[in-house]
């Protein structure tokens, strides 16, 4: 039992390593995302018949991954820290399921911006970007492939620990309603001390001897 302990604690140590290097490359990416955000629709301004799907296209790369990655930030850290893992399952299949999408999303905000590279050259050969405005954009999308693995590791991870991380009672046994206990009856013969009587006989009424001496047909006769 030691040993299974210390394997499940170490495997959870494992993942919130996982998870604080994820969280250090996501805080670059966010800054990075949002400056970028405001470069593409800087740059866009200059642009002359520009085709307002592709302008769409490329600053939705820049925000929706901003939004992806910080809801991710947030709703792991919450699953990890509130004990779902070890007493619901719920939590595992939670988490192992925004691994994955986030990190498909990722991928696909990654190659958007990627493919409208020749339009971030055009920025900056014509005046409009910088270098470093340039360095920031391909930047962006190199942290989007970048995140897009770190999702994939802890993804792979989660599922070939699935036994340690779901170590533990469940929480839903914790809950399960016992039986009350027997209460006691005297119509069942038991009861939580003495013997309960057979018959219950109802005591003899005694009026003190009050109108016995009225004469009888004030009494009503002989009754």
């Amino acid at each position: 039992m030691a040993g299974c302990c210390s394997c499940n604690s170490r495997t959870k140590c494992f993942v919130w390593v996982l998870w604080l290097v994820n969280l250090l490359v996501s805080a670059v990416y966010l800054g990075i995302s949002l400056t970028t955000f405001y470069n593409v629709q800087h740059g866009y301004k200059f642009v002359v018949n520009a085709d307002r799907p592709y302008k769409d296209s490329s600053l939705g790369a820049c925000m929706m991954g901003f939004l992806m990655v910080l809801f991710w930030v947030i709703f792991s850290f919450f699953i990890l820290i509130g004990r779902l893992f070890s007493a619901m399952p719920l939590g595992y299949g939670l988490m192992l399921g925004s691994c994955s999408h986030t990190g498909l999303f990722m991928i696909l905000a990654g190659l958007v911006l990627q493919t409208h590279y020749s339009l971030a050259e055009a920025f900056q050969k014509s005046g409009i970007w910088s270098t470093a405005d340039l360095q920031t954009y391909t930047a962006t999308y190199v942290f989007n492939y970048v995140l897009a693995g770190t999702y994939l590791i802890m993804f792979i991870v989660l599922l070939l620990t699935k036994g340690d991380m779901q170590a533990g009672e469940a929480r839903g046994e914790a809950y399960v309603a016992k039986p009350a206990p027997a209460v006691p009856s005297a119509m069942g013969g038991t009861a939580t001390s003495g013997t309960a009587p057979t018959q219950v006989q109802m005591p003899t009424y005694d009026n003190h001897g009050f109108g016995t001496n009225w004469p009888n047909q004030y009494r009503g006769g002989n009754v």
